[in-house]
């Protein structure tokens, strides 16, 4: 069926169309007869207002983009649920973009949210992603932005990142103060700004021990966890794990699992988002990195950058470290 437009009700009732806008603002130079025979149309005939119209003569969508690299059970879920808590509350929707990990598809996405005129956008950068020169639009624009989890060197918008150094730290001294000798380090992505960070706290923490011997190792998914782990020829040598991430816990604990090591007196630290080791063993320790504090501190700063009216631009970007 074809939406009912305020030049339908006007045609079916023989009235301007903007008598028919006041009618249904409940304006007083409109009689309430008039009124009246303008709401039972509406109802009749299921006019429902067009926001997007309404918000443009505004100049304000009520509206923001969401864009995150992938959507997986880690972490994410959390993270938009956190956002949807704060924006809702302001009276903002919001749509999310899966840019699939490509920095071109980042790019595209970036021109989605700038045609579908978003108020601002919170953005996830892909692992390709090496600078921000395809948000200088958006700053152009005066568009705000906010930037969470992952991100690169910039300082022209605000960054929402965790505390890499305190965590990776405080998983680090768990190993030492277990007693480990030999300990194996699983990260994620090397190319990634959030991998490197807590790698070289990681190696700092321990290369304070000449004692304990460090085997590093990088992989992009639980699968490759899985796989590096099964070439590791002195895998059982290890009395110490540590994994930066959910999803390399969950290659780890698989590997555990295979070789009946999960019931042994080796150790597994891993920085989480607080669900997930609590389910696989009760052993594993962790540091919550948590998802939905992530995404309502970042709304948040977004509707902060919003409500001064006119985004100051000229304000040096800050990090705000969770």
């Amino acid at each position: 069926m074809k939406r009912t437009t305020i030049k339908d009700l006007a045609e079916m009732l023989n009235i301007s169309t903007s008598t028919v806008s006041r009618a249904l603002k409940d304006h007083p130079d409109i009689s309430s007869s008039v009124k009246i025979r303008v709401r039972e149309a509406a109802e009749t005939f299921n006019y429902v207002p067009n926001d997007f119209a309404i918000n443009f003569r505004k100049k304000s969508s009520k509206v923001i983009g969401l864009i995150v690299p992938e959507i997986t059970m880690f972490f994410v879920p959390s993270v938009i649920n956190g956002i949807s808590s704060v924006l809702n509350g302001e009276g903002y929707r919001f749509f999310i973009l899966s840019s699939n990990d490509s920095y071109q598809t980042e790019k595209e996405h970036i021109e989605t949210c700038i045609n579908s005129r978003v108020d601002g956008v919170l953005i996830s950068m892909t692992n390709e992603t090496r600078d921000i020169e395809h948000l200088k639009k958006l700053k152009e624009m005066e568009i705000p932005v906010v930037i969470f989890d992952k991100t690169v060197s910039q300082n022209m918008f605000d960054s929402v990142i965790f505390n890499n150094q305190k965590n990776t730290e405080w998983s680090a001294d768990k190993l030492i103060d277990h007693g480990c000798q030999k300990i194996l380090a699983i990260f994620g992505d090397e190319n990634l700004e959030i991998t490197q960070s807590r790698l070289i706290s990681f190696k700092n923490r321990i290369e304070q021990h000449p004692r304990i011997e460090l085997v590093t190792i990088f992989c992009k998914s639980a699968d490759m966890v899985k796989e590096k782990l099964n070439s590791l020829p002195d895998y059982h040598s290890f009395d110490g794990f540590f994994a930066m991430s959910d999803e390399t816990l969950m290659g780890l604990h698989s590997s555990l699992i295979k070789r009946n090591l999960n019931n042994s007196d080796k150790k597994v630290v891993v920085i989480s988002e607080g669900n997930l080791p609590k389910y696989l063993d009760d052993t594993y320790e962790y540091q919550i990195n948590d998802g939905y504090e992530m995404g309502t501190f970042a709304a948040s700063r977004l509707m902060e950058n919003l409500k001064k009216g006119s985004p100051d631009l000229k304000e040096s970007a800050q990090f705000y470290y969770l």
